[in-house]
């Protein structure tokens, strides 16, 4: 006597099959993919005195410490000058900064012979957007006379934050150079 099995039996004993390879899968993943639970901890009941009736006593717990806020740092010193340009100044004797507008590619060969001529002339660099307000605000109100800001243009500033030098229009390196080494000696500019 010969048994033969159909093909939907068999189909379905193939499904059955892997159904159950899927969920011993799961069950294994699940298994090894969870944290172990923390031990509980049982700790001993205190002790019942039947001599007297008192309230148990409230357990007080500390009221949370409230975390420190972070203020946020200055953007403007207290002479009126711009962070940037403060802590420029703390590095350099002399500061060179060049004024663009970033979306400007004149500005941009501008911004790049300023840093070459600072550099040249060993004082410290900041390029400055006219378009941030966090930087390009406070300088202007601290220009001699007032106005607007020169684009492209240079600030030249010496320690502590005197204005001693105001260039509108584009310089080349040699021109930036020289306009940082004498601003060792020049006067400032009174506003």
């Amino acid at each position: 006597m010969s048994l033969t099995v159909g093909r939907p039996i068999q189909i379905v004993a193939l499904v059955g099959l892997l159904a159950a390879l899927a969920g011993g899968a799961a069950l294994t993943l699940k298994h090894h993919g969870a944290p172990a639970a923390a031990p509980a901890v049982v700790e001993p009941a205190a002790p019942v005195s039947h001599q007297t009736h008192a309230a148990a006593k409230p357990v007080s717990h500390p009221a949370p410490r409230p975390k420190p806020v972070r203020q946020a740092p200055p953007l403007v010193a207290a002479n009126g000058l711009p962070m940037p340009l403060v802590n420029a100044l703390r590095k350099h004797r002399i500061v060179v900064v060049s004024l663009v507008d970033p979306q400007s590619s004149t500005d941009a060969v501008s911004y790049f012979e300023a840093r070459a001529g600072a550099a040249a002339a060993h004082a410290g660099f900041l390029g400055v957007s006219v378009l941030n307000a966090n930087v390009a605000g406070p300088l202007t109100s601290l220009l001699p006379g007032g106005g607007l800001l020169p684009d492209p243009g240079l600030l030249i500033y010496r320690r502590p934050g005197s204005l001693v030098q105001r260039i509108d229009g584009f310089a080349d390196r040699d021109a930036v150079a020289q306009a940082a080494a004498a601003a060792a000696t020049a006067p400032a500019l009174t506003r």
